[in-house]
C-alpha cells in the first residue's frame, strides 16, 4: 500500500554527496599539483575552517556506516568497517585542535595534519559519495 521508493532519501545523501565532491576537490587537487598533473591548485584555507570540515565530513561518514542497510558478511562489511574507522579518524583529527583552540583540551596534534590533510580528504570524500549514493 505504502510506496517504498522514496525511503531511505532525506537530506543525508544529497549533503554527503556534496560534502564528498567538496572533500575529493580540496583533496584530490594538491595531490596532483604534487605530482605535477596539475599547475594550480585551491590556496590555503584557514585551520579552522579545515578542522570544521573534518568534523563535519566525519559526523556525516559515520552516519552513512550507521544508516546504510549493508549486509553483515562479505566486502559490504569490510567497507563498514572502512568507514566508521575514517569517520573516528577524521572526527579526532578535526576536534582535538579545534577543542585546543577553544581552550577545552590542553594538547594538539603535531604537524600531521598538513602531511595527510590531502590524503584523507580524498578518501573521505570517495566514502561519503559512496554512502550518499546507496539507495538511490
Amino acid at each position: 500500500m505504502l510506496s517504498r521508493k522514496a525511503q531511505g532519501t532525506g537530506p543525508r545523501k544529497p549533503i554527503s554527496l556534496l560534502l564528498g565532491l567538496g572533500f575529493i576537490v580540496l583533496g584530490l587537487l594538491p595531490i596532483l599539483k604534487s605530482f605535477g598533473i596539475l599547475g594550480f591548485t585551491i590556496g590555503p584555507l584557514p585551520s579552522i575552517v579545515i578542522w570544521a570540515l573534518l568534523v563535519v565530513g566525519g559526523v556525516f561518514l559515520a552516519f552513512d556506516g550507521i544508516a546504510e542497510n549493508m549486509s553483515f558478511m562479505g566486502l559490504s562489511q569490510m567497507l563498514r568497517n572502512l568507514t566508521f574507522l575514517f569517520a573516528l579518524l577524521a572526527l579526532a583529527l578535526g576536534l582535538i585542535p579545534l577543542l585546543n583552540s577553544l581552550g577545552v583540551v590542553g594538547f594538539t596534534l603535531p604537524g600531521i595534519l598538513s602531511t595527510v590533510n590531502d590524503y584523507l580528504f580524498t578518501i573521505v570524500g570517495f566514502l561519503l559519495i559512496y554512502g550518499g549514493t546507496q539507495g538511490f
